[in-house]
């Protein structure tokens, strides 16, 4: 990768609002400080990562910013140099998908994955950063975690339940035991 303190493109200047600085803004000096350019698709990415209420698939990045701001190869590398930056942090659903979502700003949070439809939901409390601090505090460096929690959602629970509750599903458990599966397979 080339390093650069400075860039040209429009994107890659730092301007603070009247309130402070912006997600963005920050994300910006972040690469900058590691002498890394601000390039089109890594604010592409970031914006992308913006948009997400929580964490978000590669493709889903991807899908995003198009294929005539980079490639996937790009998403890929840009992601892979901004969780080794601190900048997005890495998560996986259930079935192993990785997902990432941007770590800017003071606090941490964690979500909740539906395994029925894969929403997710922030969870504003959870104590893992004590842990990391002791874990500090004993001599280790670079400590990080992965936590994931994963369940069904309440939406997916009623439709489950109204899907068993149909006069259809009733009709298929009545007649089911009643039938050896030989039978069943015939008609």
């Amino acid at each position: 990768m080339i390093a650069a303190t400075q860039s040209n493109h429009p994107l890659g200047s730092i301007s603070k609002s009247g309130s402070g600085i912006t997600p963005l803004d920050e994300a910006r000096a972040r690469i900058r400080n590691a002498q890394m350019r601000i390039t089109k698709p890594r604010i592409a990415i970031i914006e992308s990562l913006l948009q997400h209420e929580g964490p978000v698939s590669i493709e889903r990045i991807h899908q995003d910013i198009g294929a005539k701001v980079c490639d996937l190869v790009t998403v890929y590398r840009c992601l892979s140099a901004f969780e080794n930056l601190g900048l997005v942090r890495r998560s996986y659903l259930h079935n192993g998908t990785c997902l990432y979502e941007l770590t800017l700003g003071p606090q941490h949070h964690y979500h909740i994955v539906c395994k029925g439809c894969g929403q997710t939901e922030r969870v504003d409390y959870f104590s893992v950063e004590g842990m990391e601090r002791m874990l500090q505090d004993r001599g280790y460096t670079e400590v990080s975690h992965v936590v994931g929690f994963y369940g069904i959602c309440p939406a997916c629970q009623k439709t489950a339940a109204a899907r068993s509750n149909s006069p259809a599903a009733a009709a298929g458990r009545a007649l089911s035991p009643a039938i050896p599966t030989e039978e069943r397979l015939k008609v």
